[in-house]
């Protein structure tokens, strides 16, 4: 009989992941998290972030203040709402409250730190919020995006380069490659936002009716009207918040400007959305080893130091020194074992910065698997240089 299978007998030889499965450079991103540049660029930004917090917080710029006070629910846990309730209550702002009611059990088990991200970055956008709340989560968001617009475009350009095979640039040609593509990065999130306020302007004049009775039957009347519009609203809303990594790293790969970063972002996210939310759910599965990796190698190393060092101590001068460490015994108040808990707190602070480079790195791998599933362009194909210029 006639072999119908080919010159080769059907037999596969090689395996190509980059064409079986594209989201397989995912894994790859979270190697190059690991990457001393990438580590480096991400302890900046976080060391940013929080000297910014800290200006903040002396201005009185207080972002705790807006957040909701949360009561424990039935199965003691605290459900807060972004509008100021409880998640189990029916809300008429949020229709999910009552109707899927398992999506607020989900956000009310997120980590503390990322309930409070996601709350800052709603309150803006409550209705409810006073002058004061929104001022001071404007102005916490406006700094977070700004540093990440030069670090994160930092980290996004070494990552695509280091995927693409490239050889990527080190912590200081990275931050001048941040330092000139910032604008983009920032002006991409300012340009939507600038859109979302312009489009509410018919929103607020009727607001300004609803003040009396005649404007509120009026609004009522008209309300479908509203809501229709606000799915424009949404649209961009929604596209802002979750399409904002993707915006950072079309400027990181493409070197493009503000509306190619913009055009870029909305299309894949809106075209793809369930691609954009299985790469998240890959990322996330792929967070907890990578993070538990990352703290191992700074348990090892903190741990590993001490115990080299309890070699020449000996037993009863180390146990002296573990107790100064905790804050107790004799040394705890002297200017050595002040440094060194200082020094263990960079550690630990290195090591929780260590998330944001993960964050950047996922994000470009998702934007150029995105890429590719919706324009057709290859995993590697990065803009190296504009003409006329050089690669930092």
């Amino acid at each position: 009989m006639p072999n119908d299978r080919g010159p080769t007998g059907g037999i596969v030889h090689e395996i190509r992941w980059s064409d079986a499965l594209p989201w397989w450079i995912l894994f790859r991103a979270a190697g190059a998290a690991f990457s001393p540049t990438v580590i480096i660029l991400a302890a900046l930004g976080a060391a940013a972030i929080w000297a910014g917090g800290s200006v903040a917080d002396r201005l009185g710029l207080d972002a705790a203040a807006s957040l909701p006070a949360a009561a424990p629910a039935a199965d003691g846990i605290a459900l807060a709402a972004p509008d100021g309730g409880l998640s189990g209550a029916a809300d008429p702002l949020r229709p999910s409250s009552s109707t899927l009611p398992l999506i607020d059990s989900i956000v009310a088990r997120l980590p503390a730190r990322l309930s409070a991200g996601l709350h800052l970055v709603a309150t803006p956008f409550r209705p409810t919020a006073t002058l004061a709340e929104v001022a001071a989560a404007a102005a916490r968001i406006g700094w977070f995006v700004l540093v990440w617009a030069i670090f994160g475009t930092a980290i996004s350009r070494t990552v695509a380069l280091k995927l693409a095979g490239e050889e990527p640039p080190g912590p200081v040609g990275a931050i001048l490659y941040g330092s000139m593509k910032w604008p983009p990065a920032l002006n991409s999130v300012l340009f939507v936002l600038v859109g979302i306020a312009a489009l509410s302007i018919p929103g607020a004049l009727l607001g300004l009716a609803m003040r009396t009775e005649w404007g509120l039957s009026f609004a009522a009347a008209v309300w479908p009207l509203v809501l229709l519009g606000a799915v424009v609203l949404a649209i961009l809303a929604i596209g802002v918040a979750a399409g904002w990594p993707l915006m950072v790293a079309a400027v990181g790969v493409e070197r493009g400007d503000s509306f190619q970063a913009i055009s870029t972002a909305f299309s894949y996210l809106y075209q793809r959305p369930l691609h954009y939310a299985f790469y998240l759910l890959v990322a996330g599965l792929v967070a907890i080893p990578s993070l538990a990796v990352a703290g191992l190698f700074a348990d090892a190393t903190t741990s590993l130091a001490m115990w080299a060092a309890s070699f020449g101590m000996g037993h009863e001068r180390t146990q002296t020194v573990f107790e100064g460490l905790s804050g107790s015994g004799p040394l705890a108040d002297t200017w050595a074992l002040q440094a060194l808990r200082f020094w263990g707190r960079g550690v630990c602070n290195l090591l929780s910065s260590f998330g944001f480079g993960y964050f950047w790195a996922i994000a470009t791998a998702a934007y150029l698997v995105l890429r590719q599933d919706v324009d057709g362009t290859m995993l590697d194909e990065i803009v190296l240089e504009e003409p006329g210029s050089q690669e930092p």
